[in-house]
């Protein structure tokens, strides 16, 4: 197994490697007789959102406290999806349109707490998924600078798709029972993809919080232009590369949802007979007293 630590240096030096700046973007290049008030408005919430990676650092440093070296890779993953939202506002600057940053104290929450095996397997699949968004986009731009952001946003989520892979491979192999919620996790991630299923879409620490989402005007809208750029082969391709994460995890093939649904249901089926047979000898010193 990798050594503590181990993995916060080699992702440094690697990602430090992959790393683009905000000059690498020629702003003054901007076409914007390409770019559509719909895709302005798209931009806007986009920008918007990758700011909710504030909220979800919080987060991470939480309920990851007892794992150091995933809180030293936070620096990096923070750092650069920060630049994500940077880079989208300066191109909205072109028109005027960059997001009040007096009020983006509006949208602070706080996230509820949570174990953090699933969380990890639930940022896995999100960055793969938001990679693949990304890419798609960057097809689909017809201005040429958008469509270079596009790019580069996307290839920094699949880079952390790899990341939070190489925890979720350490931890699996320190201690095989995480299999089990990793595998849950992936499951509900890739199932119904049309849902928001992204820590910073859901519901706030107290209950009388609103989500991020609940409070981004437009949101609505941004799902349904989201939904309708994303193919079928998109998230058939997302499916393939998550089942053959868990076919290495699991030591056996994984090659269909059924197949997942099934190694899931022997995984739980298995914990509770060791639960139970873990239960019986207590029962049994009470039944002599």
């Amino acid at each position: 197994m990798t050594s503590p630590a181990a993995h916060y240096d080699r992702m440094f030096r690697r990602l430090e490697k992959a790393r683009w700046s905000l000059s690498d973007i020629k702003f003054d290049a901007v076409d914007k007789t390409l770019v559509s008030p719909t895709t302005l408005r798209f931009l806007r919430i986009n920008c918007l959102m990758e700011l909710s990676s504030l909220y979800a650092v919080r987060m991470f440093l939480r309920d990851f406290r007892e794992m150091p070296d995933f809180c030293q890779f936070m620096s990096i993953w923070y750092y650069e999806e920060m630049k994500h939202y940077l880079v989208l506002r300066e191109y909205l600057k072109l028109w005027d349109l960059e997001p009040d940053v007096a009020s983006l104290g509006e949208l602070d929450t706080e996230l509820s707490p949570a174990p953090w095996p699933p969380t990890l397997a639930l940022h896995y699949c999100g960055e793969l998924r938001l990679g693949m968004w990304y890419h798609r986009w960057s097809d689909e731009a017809e201005e040429p600078v958008l469509a270079q952001i596009y790019r580069l946003i996307g290839n920094d989520e699949f880079r952390h798709a790899g990341c939070y892979k190489e925890f979720m491979e350490e931890a699996a192999s320190a201690r095989p029972e995480l299999l089990l919620e990793f595998m849950q996790t992936c499951k509900w991630m890739l199932f119904n993809p049309t849902g928001d299923k992204h820590p910073t879409t859901m519901k706030a620490d107290r209950d009388f919080d609103a989500a991020v989402t609940d409070r981004i005007e437009g949101y609505a809208e941004f799902r349904v232009m989201i939904q309708s750029t994303i193919r079928d082969d998109d998230e058939a391709e997302l499916r393939r590369q998550v089942l053959a994460t868990l076919s290495r995890l699991a030591g056996s093939p994984i090659a269909t949802m059924r197949e997942l649904a099934v190694h899931t249901r022997r995984l739980k089926e298995g914990r509770a007979r060791q639960m139970a047979g873990s239960r019986r000898p207590v029962a049994a010193e009470a039944s002599l007293i």
